[in-house]
């Protein structure tokens, strides 16, 4: 493994040898086959800015700078300070779309704040299940 721009995040492939892949202490992010990019948080974990840049950096190296369809599951995550929401909301330049995949009560309640407070740049919604998300996002694939 080499070590990123970040030292806490390391780039690696899986065992499989086929998807690369960016592991952090508070997320796991890979290229999937169908090219989205697919972004798991560690649960309760809490979201500041130099997480929200470390994910930035990886899904760059993931994509090559390339504008990419971004499902992130926030199922199990924890709060999202203010610098790291307005960081993801302005990436238009990175992803052409976001589905957040939302689990519980309290995730949903989470995600429709992110959108009514944050208003991202990209079109992004919120759905009960990765399949539904993955239809959606496939209409933003490259």
């Amino acid at each position: 493994m080499t070590g990123g721009k970040n030292a806490a995040t390391q780039d690696a492939i899986d065992v499989a040898g086929s998807a690369p892949r960016s592991m952090h202490p508070k997320f796991h992010m890979w290229l999937r086959p169908d090219d989205i990019v697919q972004l798991v948080w560690a649960p309760r974990v809490t979201m500041g800015l130099e997480d929200a840049i470390a994910a930035i950096d990886a899904m760059t190296k993931l994509t090559g700078g390339q504008r990419s369809p971004l499902l992130v599951d926030v199922h199990d995550t924890g709060p999202q300070d203010r610098p790291a929401r307005m960081e993801f909301v302005r990436r238009d330049d990175l992803v052409s779309a976001v589905a957040l995949v939302v689990a519980t009560p309290l995730s949903r309640m989470m995600g429709n704040f992110f959108l009514t407070v944050s208003k991202p740049m990209a079109p992004t919604r919120l759905f009960d299940d990765e399949a539904s998300a993955l239809a959606w996002l496939q209409e933003f694939a490259p």
